[in-house]
């Protein structure tokens, strides 16, 4: 028949699997506690090395946005010396097809008076 003694039944006993998985998950948490907390200590490290960081390229921002404008400047003012360059250089153009014709017409004129020397002179040797 059946037996009123109580038997050891170890790790099959009801209870003993959940009272050893529990303390198994507690462990666990217990670690990942410790490991989330370490992680927790560094955030004021790591907050200030990115706040450097930050003030760093914000610093620097200020001044790439400084050397844009000097350059868009001197873009700028570049612009319109070439654009000076230019006006002068149509001017200079139409001195130069100025100055062409005038000398042409001064080579024209020299011709003309050479030859009239050369009519004259040669009249006089032939009448002298």
């Amino acid at each position: 028949m059946w037996s009123l003694t109580p038997v050891f039944m170890g790790f099959f006993a009801p209870g003993a699997m959940s009272y050893h998985r529990l303390k198994y998950e507690l462990e666990m948490l217990k670690t990942e506690h410790k490991k989330e907390m370490s992680d927790v200590k560094k955030f004021p490290k790591e907050i200030c090395e990115v706040s450097y960081k930050c003030k760093e390229l914000s610093e620097q921002t200020n001044s790439y946005r400084t050397l844009y404008s000097q350059l868009l400047r001197e873009r700028t003012q570049l612009k319109e010396k070439v654009s000076m360059l230019k006006e002068d250089n149509r001017k200079l153009q139409g001195e130069q097809i100025l100055l062409q014709e005038s000398c042409e017409e001064a080579r024209r004129l020299c011709e003309e008076a050479h030859e009239k020397i050369y009519d004259l002179w040669t009249k006089q040797q032939h009448v002298g």
